[in-house]
């Protein structure tokens, strides 16, 4: 079986440049996965094709409705027989009609407030079929259905524009406060080598056996690295504080997710998820309690017992929780409008800036 994995592979090249090469030859098969509220699995004989509603525009994880419109696309294709029309090959999936008995998804969604038309892209259309979108975009609006029954929620590019130029003012004060930032590096190396501690690990920095392990990959203020001699490499999100408003301990907890890898990041089969949790406190808070579970809306997701480090300070103690944790279950917090956490005996919150650089993991991964 092992040795098919290349054969495989070049198969499903082949399908995806047959319909890159002939946009309108249709795909038939059957819907076995809904990913978000426009994009898909179709289980077809010899492989599997991730495909995108062609002229519309969902809300991003991190906006209100997101979930419900997937949920609503799973009534409408999950399970079902279809029949796809490529028209165009991207890094996420292929882009095309959907049609579930005769009947146009992308029109059935936008009609249903589930979607915004892309006007941008009525230039590929015929005259016939914009007037289509637009006729059921009015009166999904008139209706006040979906998405035009949340005020002021903003298309998802707009959206898209206003969060990447976040990003934008984010790494550029990064750049500002770079010098700042290598100094309070060098302080830290000073302070241990002055303690001559010798810890199970380093917090974030040293995971994986070196501080240039942890790096900026210039995209979506997320990091990378490498380590050629365990042949080790890692995405991962940047830290983020989370709340933990209890009396008797810190009131921030720093957090990253990390995609670990062996070889290269395409690799999946030798790949995991991670969540990491990292306190600081006068003493141990999670040698004995420290089971995680993460709640996204209504849905509980357990993490179970953590891989435990610990460092011990002069005055204080830092505890690193690293979790395993699926592709499948992240899905679900990205997805997600409300989040907390427990973690061992406490409870916090999540901020929606958490989502989006998990956003930014999974689309990197």
């Amino acid at each position: 079986m092992k040795n098919l994995k290349p054969i495989i592979f070049i198969v499903i090249v082949l399908i995806l440049t047959a319909v890159s090469a002939y946009p309108q030859r249709p795909v038939n098969g059957k819907v076995v996965e809904v990913i978000d509220g426009k994009t898909f699995v179709i289980q077809m004989p010899t492989a599997k094709l991730t495909a995108i509603l062609q002229h519309i525009e969902t809300p991003y994880p991190s906006q209100p409705l997101h979930q419900t419109i997937k949920e609503h696309l799973e009534v409408l294709i999950l399970n079902k027989t279809v029949e796809f029309l490529p028209r165009s090959v991207i890094k996420e999936g292929t882009i095309g009609q959907l049609l579930v008995r005769g009947v146009d998804i992308s029109q059935q969604m936008v009609r249903d407030g589930a979607a915004w038309y892309l006007v941008p892209e009525k230039g590929t259309q015929s005259e016939e079929e914009n007037l289509i979108f637009q006729d059921n975009e009015k009166q999904a609006k008139a209706e006040k259905r979906g998405i035009w029954g949340v005020e002021n929620l903003k298309p998802s590019w707009e959206y898209r524009a206003e969060r990447d130029a976040l990003l934008q003012k984010q790494e550029q004060e990064g750049k500002a406060n770079k010098k700042f930032v290598k100094e309070m590096q060098n302080q830290k190396k000073r302070l241990t080598q002055r303690q001559q501690i010798s810890p199970q690990i380093e917090m974030w920095a040293d995971v994986g056996g070196a501080s240039n392990f942890d790096k900026p990959l210039g995209l979506g203020d997320l990091r990378t690295g490498f380590n050629s001699t365990l042949g080790v490499g890692h995405i991962s999100t940047p830290s983020v504080f989370l709340d933990f408003p209890t009396n008797d301990f810190l009131r921030k907890v720093e957090s990253r997710i990390f995609y670990i890898y062996k070889g290269d990041k395409a690799n999946v089969e030798d790949s995991v998820y991670l969540v990491g949790f990292i306190t600081t406190t006068k003493e141990s808070k999670f040698l004995k309690s420290n089971s995680a579970m993460i709640i996204a809306d209504s849905q509980k997701i357990s993490l179970g017992k953590p891989r435990r480090f610990f460092r011990q300070n002069i005055s204080s103690v830092n505890e690193l929780l690293l979790y395993k944790i699926t592709r499948a279950q992240l899905m679900k917090i990205a997805g997600a409008q409300k989040i907390s956490v427990q973690l061992g005996g406490y409870s916090g919150a999540i901020s929606s800036e958490s989502l989006m650089y998990l956003n930014n993991l999974m689309n990197a991964t």
